[in-house]
């Protein structure tokens, strides 16, 4: 028998919360539901049980929303944490980048908040390792190149910035830029479009939201160099714009929709995101997986198994998945290494992730990487696509040949 996940809502009117107790009545076989009204009892109920999620309102009196989500995110880590609130300033909404993963706009419908519940509560099944659980679910952001976040913080003081110098010094940075999608593809800020570039991500937010994000919020910060021994940001980004490149060009061969092609350039840019969340935040474990897999030839993310008790793939899945990405990252990101082992056999932007790496891997480099990155033709022959890796192969721009990351 599954373990019933417990949810914990808080919000000041009784009338709400007894609409969502009477909208979420289905799910009570399923979740423990525990409502509140006030924010320091939220805190109360936190310390004596197991909550899993907490979907709190942005404005209460007694404590408001952005007050009570940093309290859960320093006392209660592992906690998820969503916003469920109507109109609010357009100053709390930044102010709850940090603390909260997900904004949920009102009115919402019963489906959209039951699928968000479900969403998150099974990347608790994804990722078991409950210590990284934890350190991620406690990530506001990710930390920033240096060099890189100084470079943005002179140029957003500099009086005369422009929204392409911006965004071109944010592209180049993976924890910048993962933040950055996942606020203007979500209900943070109501951003009509999909958006699948960093350029694009730039201007719909503005240089006044960037800007509040990087100076005055501090949404992100720099990392120290001395944390990422063995680890190379700069493969590590490069090797994930170049599968970005690449899944464009393979879903655009094999003629899907925008969404799709869409989707597959986020997942393949963001794709090995956990291997920054693992270095960043167990860095000693990171060190030993890495020496591990030189030691025996094996892929690094074996070695995060057997060292960790998770790979890099299910790390970065549920980060992106509690920060509200969409399933189909989601799934690209889980099983890029094993698409077979995905429960639906359907083209789908894991097949374009999973084939994009492959091949990047597949194209030079590291020689002794080969071996360990090849292409699932038994997943590929299932979906009637074995013949078109040549393909594929061809559609590759020719500059993006060289970049390559374990």
């Amino acid at each position: 028998m599954s373990v019933k996940r417990k949810i914990l809502f808080v919000d000041d009117e009784q009338n709400v919360l007894d609409g969502l107790r009477r909208m979420l009545r289905s799910m009570r076989h399923e979740w423990e539901m525990i409502f509140t009204t006030r924010g320091r009892e939220a805190l109360e109920i936190l310390d004596r049980e197991s909550i899993d999620i907490i979907i709190s309102d942005m404005r209460m009196p007694d404590m408001d929303g952005i007050e009570l989500s940093n309290e859960v995110k320093n006392r209660h880590p592992q906690v998820v944490r969503l916003a469920l609130s109507g109109q609010t300033s357009k100053k709390a909404i930044l102010e709850s980048v940090g603390p909260i993963h997900q904004y949920i706009s009102k009115p919402c419908d019963a489906q959209t908040l039951k699928d968000t519940i479900n969403r998150v509560c099974s990347l608790r099944e994804l990722l078991t390792n409950q210590t990284l659980q934890g350190v991620i679910t406690q990530l506001g952001s990710l930390p920033c190149v240096p060099q890189i976040y100084h470079e943005l913080m002179t140029e957003l003081n500099s009086g005369n910035t422009s929204i392409d110098k911006v965004a071109q010094i944010i592209s180049r940075d993976v924890g910048m830029s993962v933040k950055i999608m996942q606020l203007v593809n979500s209900a943070f800020f109501g951003v009509p479009r999909h958006v699948s570039r960093i350029s694009q991500a730039v201007s719909l937010l503005g240089l006044e939201t960037i800007s509040a994000l990087v100076l005055s919020i501090k949404v992100f910060e720099a990392f120290q160099p001395a944390d990422l021994k063995l680890f190379s940001i700069k493969a590590l980004w490069d090797h994930s714009m170049t599968v970005s490149e690449w899944a464009r060009q393979i879903a655009r061969c094999e003629e899907v929709g925008q969404e799709v092609v869409d989707n597959a350039m986020i997942a393949g840019m963001l794709h090995d995101v956990g291997k920054l969340v693992i270095a960043v935040k167990l860095p000693d474990d990171y060190q030993k997986a890495i020496q591990l897999a030189a030691r025996e030839n094996s892929p690094v993310y074996a070695a995060e198994k057997q060292i960790i008790g998770a790979t890099h793939a299910e790390a970065g899945a549920y980060l992106l998945g509690i920060w509200g990405f969409p399933h189909s990252i989601i799934e690209a990101l889980t099983f890029h290494h094993h698409p077979g082992q995905a429960p639906v056999k359907d083209f789908s932007v894991l097949t374009v992730v999973h084939a994009a790496n492959a091949l990047v891997h597949e194209t030079g480099g590291n020689p002794q990487d080969i071996n360990n990155n090849l292409i699932d033709s038994e997943y590929l022959a299932q979906l009637g696509l074995a013949d078109r890796l040549d393909l594929w192969r061809d559609h590759c721009p020719d500059g993006l040949k060289v970049s390559r990351e374990h």
